[in-house]
């Protein structure tokens, strides 16, 4: 696996940007399942608060005291370009951007998309944005938001799962947990700004706890996208079953 994507896999410290404890929204939900489940740093940053949850709550990812591997924004659009400015001048290695509002909505969407490319320089690798991001069930990683009772989660296994939509993705994993079928890592990638499906099919084929990766994908972005695709597809089919 890439460094840059094992970042966004095996994250050894994550920043929570617009981090929150209100009850069912989607940062509460992320905010609580981090805080819970996953096995490393946790820091919440939101300029509304000094505390949350018996945890101190930065201003900015500028303010946390320790190295932050990857940034999890759930903050409005407009805010995002900043925002990924600031990470920048951190060293934030990934950032999986929740927030929706960028090319899925229209023209001023998908300009704001671009200022948040341009705001990341190449140096900060971007999931979504308009995505739910990754669930780890070796380490805890869990940005899916729909809460426990509504989204029961697999225990860990040899499945991995790419999904261009949130809602099948949720919906997949949900069944797989009642089913008591072991999927080990699950990643939703939204509108694709940065890292596609191709690089996650690379990074899944050489990750040893994976043996058959499951994709749903609902449309091609970028010029040469599909032949890129298809000649990833035969590499990685020659390692393991997709």
């Amino acid at each position: 696996m890439s460094e840059s994507l094992n970042y966004l896999f095996n994250p050894g410290s994550i920043a929570v940007i617009g981090a929150t404890a209100r009850e069912g929204s989607v940062g509460g939900v992320i905010t609580k399942n981090l805080l819970t489940k996953f096995r490393g740093r946790v820091y919440l940053v939101n300029p509304s608060y000094t505390e949350l949850l018996s945890h101190r709550v930065y201003k900015s990812v500028l303010e946390v005291p320790g190295d932050v591997d990857l940034a999890v924004i759930i903050t409005p659009a407009p805010t995002v370009p900043r925002i990924m400015s600031e990470c920048v001048t951190k060293g934030v290695k990934a950032a999986i951007i929740i927030s929706g509002g960028f090319s899925e909505v229209g023209e001023e969407g998908a300009k704001l998309e671009r200022e948040v490319k341009d705001a990341s320089q190449g140096r900060v690798r971007i999931l979504g944005p308009n995505c739910i991001g990754v669930y780890n069930a070796f380490n805890g990683l869990d940005t899916f938001f729909v809460p426990q009772g509504r989204m029961e989660r697999p225990r860990p296994g040899p499945i991995a799962l790419i999904s261009q939509s949130g809602a099948v993705a949720a919906a997949i994993l949900d069944w797989a947990a009642r089913k008591g079928i072991g999927v080990g890592l699950a990643v939703n990638y939204g509108n694709k700004l940065d890292i596609s499906e191709i690089e996650l099919l690379e990074a899944l084929a050489g990750d040893d706890n994976v043996k058959v990766i499951v994709m749903y994908m609902e449309g091609l972005k970028y010029p040469g996208e599909g032949r890129r695709l298809l000649e990833t597809l035969r590499r990685v089919t020659r390692v393991k079953p997709v």
